[in-house]
C-alpha cells in the first residue's frame, strides 16, 4: 500500500514538474502595425458596447461583431496619450493608461478582461450622449 501512495506521489511531482516548466508563449499581434494605431487584445471575448476616453475626450467605439477580442484605435498622432476604458457588463484591466505612439511602429498591449453577472437597472434614464471624438481617431472593437 504504501509504494503505490509512493508511486503516486512521484507521479504527480513529475506531472507538476512538466507542466510547471512548460514554455510560455507571448501574445503578439496578428499583423505588425502601422505607425499611429493602439491595438488592445483582451484575454475573453468582451460584448460591449465599451465607453473610451483619449486624452480626456471621448471616442464612439464601432463594434463589428456581438463579441470580440480586439479594441483598435486609428489615427493618433506621435507623442503620450492617455486612455480610459469602461463597460457595463465587463470587467477590464488596467482600465487606465499611457500609451507612447512612436513614429515607426504601432503599440501593442493586452488586458485581462471578465464578465460581469450583475443586473443593470434603469439604464434607459442614465443614457449617456454621443462621444465627440478626435479628429481623424477611430476606434473598432472587432
Amino acid at each position: 500500500m504504501k509504494k503505490i501512495k509512493m508511486f503516486g506521489m512521484m507521479a504527480a511531482a513529475a506531472l507538476v514538474l512538466v507542466v510547471g516548466c512548460k514554455k510560455a508563449r507571448p501574445i503578439l499581434p496578428k499583423s505588425p502595425l502601422p505607425p499611429g494605431t493602439f491595438q488592445i487584445q483582451f484575454t475573453s471575448k468582451v460584448s460591449g458596447p465599451l465607453e473610451l476616453a483619449l486624452n480626456g475626450v471621448r471616442i464612439p467605439v464601432e463594434q463589428k461583431k456581438k463579441k470580440a477580442k480586439r479594441l483598435t484605435i486609428r489615427g493618433l498622432s506621435q507623442g503620450t496619450h492617455r486612455y480610459f476604458i469602461a463597460s457595463h457588463v465587463d470587467v477590464i484591466g488596467p482600465d487606465v493608461g499611457e500609451v507612447e505612439i512612436g513614429p515607426d511602429a504601432g503599440v501593442f498591449q493586452v488586458h485581462f478582461s471578465q464578465r460581469l453577472k450583475i443586473v443593470a437597472y434603469d439604464l434607459a434614464q442614465t443614457a449617456v450622449p454621443k462621444p465627440d471624438g478626435l479628429p481623424g481617431v477611430m476606434a473598432v472593437l472587432e
